[in-house]
């Protein structure tokens, strides 16, 4: 009996309502018939999305595909749920410790890195340089002999030897322009550091987020491969049965269609898989090959502690140290529209017209822009406008993080919930295949497009089970990554 499926609802639950026409085949349709209300439970639920987010802990990684093919009706399961069996420190610590070992690959290999570090090493830099203006500024300048010419004879003497000067300034009053300017460049050297820890984070984050996507399609691809397997078991059965009956062609047919679907299946799982393998390669600087004993295991976030973080993320910090920075430097450029006072000591030694030296001499010496056209009120306004557009922005940017935080939480607990959905369906499916199998070759009261369905719908919900657990944990690294707690919990620090 051809089954259509119904398009508003999950891969599975047409196989599982067929599970009520199985009343009257003997034992096994009374088994089947007591399974049908379960299945369908898990099937409604299934059917509409939760609208409350329920915290779900990360479902424990499946070992790594192993080449060996699983025994006919025990098709290879992917292991659902961690939360009733708990989450184990030991696999944990040797997870974080795997991610932070290629994570530390990946920031030594990072050319953005190092450019972020050495623009803050130039801030530095910058503040000593303003320092030093507070120091007495010497000038040291040397003349060669010269002569005059053009006007009469007598008067063409010049000089007959070299002469040096010597002149030393130093501020001693600038209404604070000087203290005002290394208070700027502190807070842009904040901002410049700032800046390289966003650059170190989202590093980490692209490495472990690839890491992830590798176990997600290594999961995939051992799902995949169990339902290839499956229905080259069924090839090669019917291949048999057809050698001797001639009248079931058709049904190797329609199953060499499906095993060709399977396969096409695998292999675009495993070109994805090799992307993301080149990613890794671009990233870290070589091959990366997950642990076949090493499982993904991490215990979730809270809102409530990300949120916490989240105020401390150097976006805002940047934020906030380049609103100040803008603020001092507009008080220094409206302490510099204002008279500075300097005290200037000077020598030289050029002979005067009777052979004398020119003595010491010290003085006060007062420079004032008494008059810009208005260029220097002007550069101050403008200063203090940067300084305003720098708080708006870093209180949009603390808006949106808390948005962004919120979001990728409702998003990990609505997938950690469906993943534990799909992991009772897929229990129902299990049995719903097995049992179709058995009335189909032993009973003859099922087709083998029915058994064909059964197996694909359970194929189907074990690669949704794949995608909504790993769904979970991208949203929940998201949020490790955006309250900037990832690269200290990859180095071990207690950010919880």
């Amino acid at each position: 009996m051809k089954t259509k499926k119904n398009k508003s609802m999950q891969p599975g639950v047409c196989a599982l309502l067929s599970v009520s026409m199985l009343f009257g085949a003997g034992a096994s349709v009374a088994h089947a018939s007591q399974d049908e209300a379960p299945a369908l439970k898990v099937a409604r639920r299934l059917a509409a999305a939760p609208t409350v987010a329920v915290a779900v802990a990360p479902v424990a990684m499946p070992a790594p595909f192993v080449a060996a093919s699983p025994p006919p009706f025990q098709m290879r399961k992917v292991v659902a749920s961690a939360s009733s069996m708990g989450l184990s420190a030991d696999a944990g610590e040797r997870l974080r410790a795997y991610l932070d070992e290629n994570v530390r690959k990946a920031l030594e290999l990072s050319a953005e890195a190092r450019e972020a570090q050495a623009n803050w090493k130039a801030a530095e830099y910058d503040i000593d340089q303003a320092k030093g203006q507070r120091w007495p500024q010497v000038q040291v300048g040397v003349s060669s002999p010269s002569a005059t010419f053009g006007g009469s004879g007598a008067n063409n003497s010049g000089t007959r030897s070299a002469s040096g000067n010597l002149a030393i300034t130093t501020p001693v009053y600038d209404w604070g322009r000087l203290s005002a300017t290394i208070d700027s460049r502190t807070e842009t050297s904040k901002a410049a550091y700032q800046a390289a820890q966003q650059v170190r984070q989202k590093i980490a984050y692209d490495t472990v987020s690839a890491l992830l996507e590798q176990r997600r399609h290594q999961a995939a691809l051992e799902a995949s491969q169990g339902y290839v397997k499956r229905m080259e078991e069924l090839v090669d059965m019917l291949s048999q049965i057809v050698q001797s009956d001639r009248g079931r062609a058709s049904e190797l047919t329609q199953a060499r269609a499906r095993r060709l679907q399977a396969v096409t299946g695998r292999d675009a799982i495993v070109a994805k898989l090799r992307e993301v393998q080149v990613n890794l390669v671009k990233l870290v600087g070589e091959e990366v090959q997950w642990p076949a004993d090493l499982a993904w295991e991490i215990r979730p976030v809270a809102l409530q502690d990300a949120l916490i973080a989240g105020a401390e993320h150097p976006a805002m910090q940047q934020a906030r140290a380049e609103a100040k920075a803008a603020g001092l430097y507009a008080e220094s450029v409206k302490a510099g529209r204002l008279p500075q006072l300097n005290w200037v000591v000077g020598k030289s030694t050029q002979e005067d017209s009777a052979g004398n030296k020119q003595p010491w001499s010290t003085g006060l010496s007062l420079q004032w822009n008494a008059f810009q056209g208005g260029s220097g009120r002007a550069s101050e306004r403008a200063a203090f406008e940067r300084a305003a557009a720098g708080e708006e922005k870093a209180e949009a940017s603390a808006r949106d993080l808390a948005y962004r935080l919120r979001t990728s939480a409702e998003q990990r607990d609505a997938a950690a919930s469906r993943a534990g959905e799909y992991t009772e369906l897929i229990q129902e499916t299990d049995r719903v295949r097995k049992i179709f199998y058995e009335q189909w070759y032993h009973l003859g009261k099922r087709t083998l497009l029915d058994v064909l369905t059964a197996e694909s719908d359970h194929y189907n919900n074990q690669s949704a089970q794949v995608t909504t657990r790993f769904d979970a944990e991208a949203a929940d690294l998201r949020m490790r990554a955006d309250s900037a707690m990832l690269l200290d919990w990859l180095r071990g620090a207690k950010v919880l």
